[in-house]
């Protein structure tokens, strides 16, 4: 089957819309960016196109619907499959450093920091002593009182000073206060868990998924270079 070729004003289209993250990508890989190569790439996105929406309409089905059936035709991934890979290549798969954090907050539109701090430190103080649970001392002050519970977090999710006093206090220990741009806070690190690496259970459909995908990706490259043939 003979397909269309592309048409020169959608050739300059096209080159228009790729130029800037082809000069980018070639100068980032200390490359000079070549007029002739930008347009060699973008005839050659159209020629997929063409391709894709020709057949498409052919078979009467959108193009979506023609990447799925080609997909469809690739073997399914298996678990089996997957282990292999995590076998191969556990530096893939670990998990960051992560703690374990609670936190009672003052927000600076609700205090200054000389209140903030004395409420915050006589606070940690009923708690030490066992005056008052640290849901009761939530409850109380909190700004945010039902958002307390942080969970388990890596580095560079919360602020850095945060993070500074919850990476480094011990487990099961209250922080002294703690500044952040959303204001003050009091914390309390439940646990640790050092970087590590996941269990298969715990990414084995991440895995399958991802080598499902690529496998896909490659037979719709395989149809479409087949039927590039019809160019030359």
């Amino acid at each position: 089957m003979n397909y269309p070729l592309p048409q020169k004003d959608a050739i300059d289209a096209e080159v228009a819309r790729l130029k800037p993250r082809y000069e980018a990508f070639m100068q980032a890989n200390g490359a000079t960016p070549s007029d002739e190569e930008l347009r060699a790439w973008a005839t050659e996105n159209l020629q997929e196109q063409i391709i894709l929406e020709t057949d498409a309409a052919k078979n009467k089905v959108s193009v979506n619907e023609l990447l799925k059936q080609i997909a469809a035709t690739t073997p399914r991934v298996t678990v089996a499959e997957a282990r292999a890979v995590y076998k191969a290549h556990p530096e893939q798969f670990k998990l960051p450093e992560r703690v374990h954090a609670r936190h009672i907050v003052i927000h600076r539109e609700q205090s200054d920091v000389a209140a903030a701090t004395t409420t915050l430190l006589n606070l940690k103080a009923k708690i030490l002593s066992g005056e008052l649970s640290w849901k009761e001392a939530a409850q109380a002050t909190s700004s945010c009182p039902n958002n307390s519970d942080l969970g388990f977090f890596p580095r560079g999710v919360m602020f850095e000073s945060f993070e500074e006093v919850a990476f480094a206090a011990a487990e099961d220990s209250l922080s002294d206060v703690v500044e952040t741009p959303l204001g003050w806070h009091l914390i309390y690190v439940v646990a640790h868990v050092p970087e590590e690496v996941a269990l298969f259970e715990e990414v084995r459909d991440r895995i399958m998924a991802d080598l499902q995908t690529e496998r896909d990706r490659e037979a719709i490259e395989r149809y479409v270079d087949e039927r590039k043939q019809c160019y030359q």
